[in-house]
């Protein structure tokens, strides 16, 4: 008996499956949606809104007067919302109120001090979530210095004022980054294409214990040759799925898929063989397409979840258990190379390692249950 008659049958069967296919065709489309409406906040650029700034002004001198012209400027434009304050008091009672986010105090005589070299202070009071104040009120302080350092050595030229030192800079982010349909269309491809993992189930499982399974036995064929024909049927059942997946989502979802198609047909083709060969090696040693079955939903979420396929993680800790799930290899290498424009060697040869690894662990798993 051929190898690929093996394969034909094994895929044959899977096909005529129609409530799998049926799952497995639609249910990662709807995924796709949902999750991708659902999450979009997450990868859509946020706009800074202006800040409200409580401003006291006690200085009778220039420093004073010429840091209020500055926030009211086009330079902080859009940036800060100057708020005037009689006070201490009233500034700290507006910022109990969350009237204003953050106070600047310019104390009095600081101009004459700042002229005569002392050290000076303006004193700011604000909360951490908006951390881009105080480096604009100390950007203002460090051109006063200049400033006075220039008068001081007769070159008030030196001192004039100066270009600001914040620039609006516009970034493209069409293409760039993801959006949540782009995203999840890439992370519940693999996700589904693990739980494929149950076709490598079946097409073990379901011979054992029936005529078939004794016909195999008793067949004049290498063991080998029985696992490596259910692995390939099963492999280009997944890989067809995969395939459709693919293309529904770049097509009729605008999934941005914009990188070379070899590239993608590979990662999906090594992916869908790691993902039939954790079936098969699970039903091999269960012999039982329960608790295969229960085994791989569990390893599909916790490698989903571990590679961020439910929602972006970050941390070392994520990073380090990451490595484990071939997920992650996929995603590294398509991402990179859609948003980046870059080749994820390092991922491309963790990801084949992995499939050589479990194809492997499959064909001896195999030839030994069936031998």
């Amino acid at each position: 008996m051929k190898v690929w008659t093996i394969a034909y049958y094994t895929a044959l069967r899977h096909v005529r499956d129609v409530k799998a296919m049926a799952a497995f065709l639609l249910l990662p489309l709807i995924m796709m949606l949902l999750l991708g409406t659902m999450q979009s906040s997450k990868f859509t650029p946020t706009k800074v809104e202006p800040v409200n700034v409580g401003f006291l002004n006690k200085d009778e001198g220039r420093v004073g007067v010429e840091l209020e012209k500055y926030l009211l400027s086009q330079k902080v434009q859009g940036l800060v919302q100057l708020i005037p304050v009689s006070d201490i008091a009233e500034g700290n009672e507006f910022m109990n109120t969350g009237k204003i986010n953050s106070l600047i105090h310019v104390p009095t005589h600081l101009s004459h001090q700042l002229l005569d070299g002392d050290e000076v202070q303006v004193e700011f009071y604000g909360k951490e979530d908006h951390p881009f104040i105080q480096p604009i009120v100390e950007s203002f302080i460090r051109t006063q210095n200049l400033r006075v350092v220039a008068d001081h050595a007769g070159n008030p030229a030196a001192g004039t004022e100066s270009e600001s030192s914040i620039r609006e800079v516009k970034l493209e982010t069409e293409g760039k980054i993801p959006t949540g349909v782009d995203y999840y269309a890439v992370t519940t491809m693999f996700q589904f294409l693990l739980l494929g993992a149950l076709f490598g189930v079946f097409a073990v499982t379901k011979d054992i214990g029936n005529h078939t399974y004794s016909r195999f036995l008793a067949a004049p064929v290498y063991g080998s040759r029985i696992t490596l024909g259910k692995l390939l049927g099963s492999l280009i059942t997944l890989y067809g799925i995969s395939m459709f997946l693919f293309l529904v989502s770049k097509y009729v979802f605008r999934a941005n898929w914009d990188t070379s198609l070899w590239m993608i047909m590979l990662v999906l083709l090594l992916f869908a063989a790691i993902s039939v060969s954790l079936g098969m090696i699970m039903a091999y040693l269960t012999k039982s397409t329960l608790i295969s079955s229960l085994s791989l939903f569990i390893l599909s979420f916790v490698f989903t979840l571990i590679s961020g396929g439910i929602t972006p993680i970050d941390g070392a800790v994520f990073d380090t258990l990451s490595r484990f799930a071939p997920n992650s290899y996929g995603q590294k290498i398509l991402f990179g190379s859609i948003y980046d424009g870059t080749f994820m060697s390092s991922a491309m040869l963790g990801l084949a390692l992995y499939t050589g690894i479990t194809i492997i662990l499959a064909m001896v798993s195999g030839r030994r249950r069936v031998a």
